[in-house]
């Protein structure tokens, strides 16, 4: 019954983005394929996704263009490209047409494909979207997520739920809690270390339970590992492992215990504790704005709480968050703006780092 009522879901949500895409209104010259651009656009931008229709990190980059298009009037052209070396075709396909203010490359596995083409086309400015760029190369930007501020207000809240079973039925008295990766880069146990150091900042007595799946394409593998940790005593586990997550969650519904997951449209409708935003469509719309603005800075650029580009979300979760709880995270969330607060990028530092990190209001 639960997986019928997914897949309608997910069907659902496709139509939705289909629909979103229509009513983007993508012009003649945004149409997959080799168009210039619009001569009367402040700004032509070449962009390439891997695969759009994702409901999460692609289609969020689609929203970014078509908002720099209708807000800022530029104009842009877009190829798929499903591999990494279909990327670097096209990336070295834009750049040779030579009409492009920037060229726009959504996806970390791209990174070095874009910076040899950027080396090849040193007039040609390139934007790498949810990584840092390797290159000091002038006409080379990356931009990303504050990887650990992305997932530490949800750890926060975890670390609050566990304590708080009379508010949260399917939260248990063990005090643990577990964080599944897709695999072992630094973009997962970055957003592992904030989110199990957020547990650990409320509940400095909270066990961690860490594991990584190997792949962010392996449902059946994500879920026996939630298993595992629901059967060892965790009452919520939050996740960094692309399509690997559909299988922590249906370990949630299994177990009868809470999920936070990274995208909003992966929700259970019963488990789900939280969302992990990361707004990837400010990205894009800050390195076309970069251009527009001539403000260009080569390297790399982070963005966290204080950006707007981090945030922890509710939107669709079916439960009550006590007004006392909404307003430790409001708390916590000013001190991060206020600088006060610094982070762990490794999931092995989170326990020396809650010495010296504790929450006091």
């Amino acid at each position: 019954m639960k997986k019928n009522f997914y897949r309608l879901f997910a069907a659902l949500m496709l139509l939705l983005l289909t629909f979103t895409m229509t009513a983007c209104g993508a012009p003649a010259d945004t149409a997959q394929g080799d168009g210039a651009g619009d001569d009367a656009a402040t700004a032509n931008i070449a962009i390439v996704f891997s695969t759009l229709g994702d409901l999460n990190f692609n289609d969020w980059c689609w929203d970014g263009i078509c908002q720099a298009r209708d807000e800022l009037g530029i104009s842009f052209n877009y190829v798929e490209a499903a591999t990494v070396s279909e990327a670097a075709t096209q990336i070295d396909a834009f750049a040779s047409d030579g009409v492009y203010d920037l060229i726009i490359v959504v996806g970390s596995d791209r990174g070095d494909a874009m910076e040899e083409c950027a080396a090849a086309y040193p007039d040609q400015r390139f934007a790498l979207i949810d990584a840092d760029v390797k290159t000091d190369l002038e006409n080379v930007v990356g931009l990303r997520a504050d990887y650990p501020q992305w997932q530490f207000l949800s750890g926060c809240f975890a670390g609050l739920v566990t304590q708080r079973t009379e508010d949260f039925p399917l939260a248990n008295s063990e005090n643990i809690i577990g964080f599944v990766g897709g695999a072992d880069t630094y973009t997962s146990r970055a957003g592992a270390a904030g989110f199990l150091a957020g547990v650990k900042y409320v509940d400095p007595d909270a066990e961690l339970l860490y594991s990584i799946v190997g792949s962010y394409t392996d449902p059946t593998t994500a879920r026996e590992l939630a298993l595992t940790m629901y059967g060892a005593g965790a009452d919520v586990i939050s996740v960094n492992c692309g399509s690997s997550a559909n299988g922590v969650l249906a370990a949630a519904e299994e177990s009868g215990r809470y999920f936070c997951s990274t995208s909003p449209a992966l929700i259970s409708e019963t488990n789900q504790l939280c969302i992990s935003i990361t707004r990837f469509d400010s990205f894009v719309y800050k390195a076309v704005e970069m251009v527009l603005n001539d403000t260009w800075e080569s390297g790399n650029h982070v963005y966290g709480i204080a950006d707007g580009a981090c945030e922890i979300s509710f939107d669709g979760v079916n439960i009550e968050v006590p007004a006392d709880i909404q307003e430790i995270l409001e708390d916590i969330r000013q001190k991060i703006v206020d600088g006060e607060i610094e982070f762990p990028d490794e999931p092995n530092d989170v326990d020396a780092w809650a010495e010296t990190y504790q929450y006091s209001a």
